[in-house]
């Protein structure tokens, strides 16, 4: 048996794309880059990071989603759940939640050693029990999860010891390592199986990460909160993290302009050229793999016939989405591989209108399709300029722009004809290609099958040749290329665009944007604006029974109660039977921003940043504070009509 040892990274390894890790398989003992240093005691903490997305938020449950994170969403998934490893670009394999991977002299089983002494956020234990009841929910067939083609080749996962698991595949699988440690499938990502189990997991994910979740308002905020107990000593540093969801790239430079965000994520070429500019920005390229597509349902006449999708494809000029939508900010790609990959002669089918017409004259019927696209300004973009290529070959194109749920819906059913899609990046594109095109995978959401290329795509999943296993990729590209399932509009290369004062998100190997190692030189500096935005998107997250006694429940909360939280403010506030609310702070500020009184229960939120909520129970009232991300418990007292209340960390 060959034991793979997960590295210790320093925090900058050299960018060395990694085509040919299946030498994984034959007993290549992956080397790290050096330990990781202490971090300095001189380091600021605390603080809230505003980071502005480009997709809205979805669920986190394995169950509810196809299998990959839109990369958008990779940053808030792998803050708060993780994985058993990571990988970096060289193809060292990272530990997480997983020390060491051993495989069996004939590659069939892996054997994975678990860290121990980790908790999750609901002090679950972290265990192996934990790891095969996440799996277990995978591989059911009775889950029907639609990502489960990804995993296709792992028959079962079992335990060996409280902190040893085995999985044991079909066959020897060359991406196995690579693909459990994908940070864009959400399935490598190990939740609390507590949460699972009460169903409450999708809405509010429970992980092992550097943050745990806090609230989720109407799908465009995402806050997320330190978790105290990481298992990795002094991480992470900031105490809060807010997500907010701006599908609209103009809409999302604005904010970050206005101070309102303090780091984006953008792939439009212009704007990351202003941002050049800026003295107080910073921008971070993200190369990548993967590409931006245009989807076809071939099971559909007129896209059933060739002839129609390769007329498509030679009318289709890549350039032009490349500089018309994205602002040159994407590379022009022939297949999703990325960037040293050669597949050439690869098939790939060049712009030429004359040839495209003349496929439609052999047709010989009108072609009028519609195509599906987001209703943001790129998506009605991308429309407006197919139906213009279209047009000038003598196909009627109509644009149709759907919010991302009822597109994505839309696909998923194959009630569609044309579709803007993407490739997401990969660490192996080989189980996406499989689940994407294989006539027997239940998210080949073309419709296309083709005995041969179901030939191709299951003899790469069992070749542990890496240059044979090369040679099977490029034939798959060259079928597809020919075939055309699908259009290319560009390849993937996204940029994060962030304030100077952010320090240390992006040195660490594996993950891209490491937020739990970054800290702010400014982390005294109250970001108002940024708050107010947050605050009137928060929806208080109570259940409010009517207790059938509103007089009594009101004369309750009569009296004053006032105290010193552990930042040194003085609170005061009084509960009047008109359920109106007066406060003040120290120094003037005002505390009466809002309330909300569930029963017994009080909460208010003040314009610094201050959350309390207060709980009655007899004579005894009890609650919890938290400002700008710190929290703590809030312990108080009865005295005549009035509470006192003393504030201590948590």
């Amino acid at each position: 048996m060959q034991t793979i040892r997960a590295a210790r990274i320093r925090r900058s390894c050299p960018a060395i794309a990694g085509r040919h890790l299946v030498a994984l398989l034959i007993g290549m003992l992956l080397i790290g880059c050096g330990p990781t240093p202490p971090t300095e005691t001189t380091t600021p903490t605390g603080g809230t990071l505003y980071f502005g997305l480009e997709a809205p938020f979805h669920g986190f449950d394995v169950l509810g989603t196809s299998g990959y994170l839109n990369p958008p969403m990779a940053p808030l998934n792998n803050l708060i759940l993780e994985p058993l490893f990571r990988m970096d670009r060289a193809g060292n394999l990272i530990p997480v939640l997983g020390l060491t991977a051993t495989a069996s002299a004939g590659g069939d089983e892996w054997e994975i050693a678990l860290r121990q002494g980790v908790r999750f956020h609901d002090q679950t234990p972290f265990n192996a029990d934990a790891v095969v009841h996440h799996w277990h929910r995978i591989l059911d067939p009775a889950n029907r999860y639609r990502g489960r083609p990804i995993f296709d080749p792992i028959q079962r996962v079992e335990k060996i010891t409280d902190h040893q698991v085995r999985f044991t595949l079909a066959h020897p699988w060359p991406a196995f390592l690579r693909t459990i440690s994908d940070e864009l499938l959400l399935g490598n990502f190990i939740p609390s199986p507590t949460a699972v189990e009460a169903g409450t997991h999708d809405r509010k994910p429970v992980g092992t990460g550097p943050f745990k979740y806090h609230r989720w308002n109407n799908s465009d905020h995402f806050v997320v909160l330190k978790n105290p107990h990481y298992w990795q000593p002094g991480k992470p540093l900031l105490n809060k993290v807010v997500f907010r969801a701006l599908p609209d790239h103009q809409t999302r430079y604005a904010s970050l302009l206005a101070g309102q965000l303090d780091l984006i994520t953008l792939d439009r070429g212009n704007l990351i050229e202003q941002a050049a500019g800026k003295p107080a920005l910073t921008i971070h390229p993200n190369p990548g793999n993967g590409a931006e597509i245009i989807l076809i349902n071939t099971a559909e006449p007129p896209l059933d016939d060739v002839r129609v999708r390769k007329a498509l494809a030679l009318a289709n000029h890549q350039q032009r989405h490349i500089r018309m939508v994205y602002g040159g900010a994407i590379p022009f790609v022939h297949h999703p591989f990325g960037e040293g990959f050669d597949c050439q002669p690869d098939g790939y089918l060049a712009y030429d209108p004359e040839r495209a017409r003349a496929l439609i004259a052999a047709y010989g019927k009108p072609v009028e399709i519609e195509c599906l696209h987001s209703n943001t300004s790129r998506g009605r973009r991308i429309g407006a300029l197919l139906q213009q290529l279209y047009q000038e070959i003598g196909v009627t194109l109509t644009p149709v722009a759907l919010s991302t749920a009822p597109q994505v819906m839309r696909v998923m059913q194959r009630q569609y004809q044309l579709a803007t899609w993407r490739i997401p990046p990969a660490l192996d594109h080989g189980p996406m290609l499989y689940r994407s095109y294989h006539s027997q995978s239940p998210t080949n959401f073309t419709g296309y099958h083709n005995p041969e290329l179901d030939r191709l795509l299951a003899q790469q999943r069992v070749e542990t040749d890496p240059a044979a296993r090369d040679r099977l990729l490029c034939d798959i590209v060259r079928f597809l290329n020919r075939e055309v399932p699908f259009l290319y509009r560009g390849g993937r290369r996204s940029h994060i665009v962030a304030r100077r004062k952010i320090r240390n998100m992006m040195e660490s190997p594996g993950f891209t944007v490491d937020l739990a190692s970054a800290w702010l030189d400014e982390v005294t500096k109250f970001n108002q604006s940024a708050y107010e935005i947050e605050t009137a998107a928060a929806v208080p997250e109570f259940n409010c029974p009517d207790t059938g006694d509103r007089e009594a429940t009101r004369a309750r909360l009569v009296g004053a109660w006032k105290g010193e939280d552990s930042w040194g403010g003085k609170l005061e506030v009084r509960f009047n039977l008109d359920d109106t609310m007066a406060g003040s702070r120290s120094g003037g500020y005002d505390l009466t921003a809002t309330y909300t009184i569930c029963g017994a229960t009080i909460r208010f939120q003040t314009k610094l940043g201050t959350l309390v909520t207060l709980t009655m129970s007899g004579q005894t009232m009890a609650g919890t504070f938290e400002r700008n991300g710190y929290g703590g418990t809030l312990t108080l007292r009865q005295v005549s009509n009035t509470t006192e209340a003393a504030a201590a960390d948590s």
